[in-house]
């Protein structure tokens, strides 16, 4: 029992999806590395009890429907302190930096709420879901970013970079598991989407709003996707796809962190 009961709490508590992790940890990471404020900070806790805030009422719903009454109650206690550490993160970040760098929720609401509707229909593995997921959830770097003094160019840059590695990360993983099971897939779609990403990156280079060591770091991305779902690749279990997904995550955040 004293063994179950942790594991019990966890599955209330904390996402099961491995790959929401770094898709959520990338903006709050990039964002305070290259711009640490107070009001920075304020705002990444509040993001990130906002994403622990998800798990737990989806668990609450589904209790509901079963009629695990305690699961639920206990459901709803870990929504409620997630709610508050988003409150007050948030209410820090405002008291810190102002209202100012909250504006990027507006274009990133869109994507919102769309994650939103295919999540609470327990759909949230739908290819909507897992693309409009993440753009909204990028627009933290930006919004840190700007609590930090930066100006909106290299802020929405920051936004821009993460959607260039989060979509057509997300295209590469569903193609591969589709492919390692045989089953039907797109490769250009996802050869396609790093390339424009590696385009995209080039461009915003170009213009000093980005280092130069990102392009590099898309280049490798292009160069996985196309070993990935050639012949020539390696079966690897699904965990080890996503973990090595999250590790492409986190260089891509050192590499722009560091050039700045």
């Amino acid at each position: 029992m004293t063994t179950a009961a942790p594991l019990r709490l966890r599955s209330i508590a904390l996402p099961a999806e491995h790959g929401s992790w770094g898709l959520t940890l990338e903006p709050i990471m990039l964002g305070l590395l290259v711009a640490p404020s107070w009001g920075g900070l304020g705002l990444a806790v509040g993001a990130f009890g906002l994403f622990l805030l998800r798990w737990p009422l989806k668990v609450a719903q589904t209790s509901h429907k079963q009629k695990r009454f305690v699961r639920r109650q206990m459901a709803l206690r870990f929504a409620g302190l997630y709610g508050l550490l988003a409150l007050g993160g948030l209410l820090i970040g405002v008291w810190q930096a102002g209202w100012w760098p909250l504006w990027p929720i507006l274009p990133a609401l869109p994507f919102g709420l769309i994650f939103f509707l295919y999540d609470t229909q327990n759909r949230s593995r739908s290819w909507q879901a897992e693309l409009a997921g993440p753009v909204a959830f990028a627009a933290t770097a930006t919004s840190i970013a700007l609590a930090g003094g930066w100006t909106a160019a290299p802020a929405l840059a920051l936004w821009a970079v993460l959607v260039g590695r989060a979509v057509p990360s997300v295209l590469y993983v569903r193609a591969r598991l589709r492919l390692d099971r045989g089953k039907p897939h797109h490769p250009a779609l996802v050869w396609g989407a790093h390339l424009a990403a590696l385009v995209a990156v080039g461009g915003l280079m170009s213009v000093d709003l980005l280092p130069r060591l990102t392009l590099a770091v898309f280049a490798l991305l292009l160069a996985r996707a196309g070993g990935g779902l050639s012949r020539y690749r390696r079966p690897v279990p699904v965990k080890v796809i996503g973990i090595t997904e999250l590790g492409w995550g986190l260089l891509t955040v050192l590499v722009v962190a560091w050039g700045w």
